[in-house]
């Protein structure tokens, strides 16, 4: 027997660009960024001479941020050439071991979900740290997107070395729900680099634009259900095991 989750799920609304849609949504805000530093297929060298170009850069301009990052050599690195002072060494998997005491208007987890053994954890970490009326930014991979299906059809397609799992938008609602957060917006995305692609991209795009769930990078945010805050009824699963 099948049970239905306990939220309506939100329908894919919108194919937009993944930096500016995050970047509008934490402007001004307190941020926590996790696995911030990105470029994870890359050495440490490469991930601090690149850092200024990635999100958590950006984001720092404009926002009170907190990143969290697994490499501490990485870290290391980016706070001696003074790019940053911002990012705190630590595994997302375990955010309450950090120690960090302030509640978030937003939490980002660009890209890192699918990376992770244990992302339940991570969310469980996430949620304890929003603030209520707070968001969790979610993008990762959409397990059904038309870039990856159409490599798949051509025999180019092979999927991330780091990647451990794929998510579509019913399991990657279905997840949050069982984590104690409710989906609010769905949508998928493309990165800026992208618009380097020319024409190619502008004809994706225009395809995309119209029918959104195909988009190759899901974007999801959700809210923390008010009696799953740390003290309260605890978490009520999307799943309700019979038995």
């Amino acid at each position: 027997m099948t049970h239905p989750p306990t939220t309506i799920l939100p329908v894919p609304s919108a194919y937009v660009e993944r930096e500016r849609f995050i970047l509008d949504a934490c402007r001004g805000l307190r941020v926590l960024h996790l696995g911030c530093i990105g470029m994870e297929y890359c050495d440490s060298q490469t991930r601090a001479r690149t850092f200024e170009r990635s999100l958590h850069h950006q984001l720092s301009a404009i926002a009170d941020v907190t990143g969290v990052d697994l490499s501490a050599q990485a870290i290391e690195l980016i706070r001696r050439d003074g790019l940053a002072s911002n990012i705190v060494v630590g595994d997302v998997q375990h955010l309450e071991s950090l120690g960090l005491e302030a509640t978030f208007d937003r939490v980002v987890a660009g890209d890192i979900i699918e990376h992770i053994t244990c992302p339940g954890r991570m969310l469980d970490g996430a949620r304890a740290l929003l603030r209520l009326g707070g968001e969790l930014i979610v993008t990762t991979p959409n397990a059904f997107g038309l870039p990856r299906y159409l490599r798949f059809l051509s025999g180019r397609f092979r999927e991330n070395d780091e990647h451990v799992m794929c998510f579509n938008f019913e399991n990657l609602f279905h997840m949050l729900e069982r984590h104690g957060l409710t989906p609010r917006r769905a949508m998928t995305c493309y990165q800026r680099r992208a618009r380097g692609m020319g024409a190619a991209f502008q004809v994706g795009r225009a395809i995309l634009e119209r029918v959104p769930r195909w988009g190759g990078t899901l974007l999801v945010t959700a809210s923390v259900k008010d009696h799953t805050r740390p003290g309260g009824a605890g978490v009520s699963p999307a799943i309700t095991p019979k038995g």
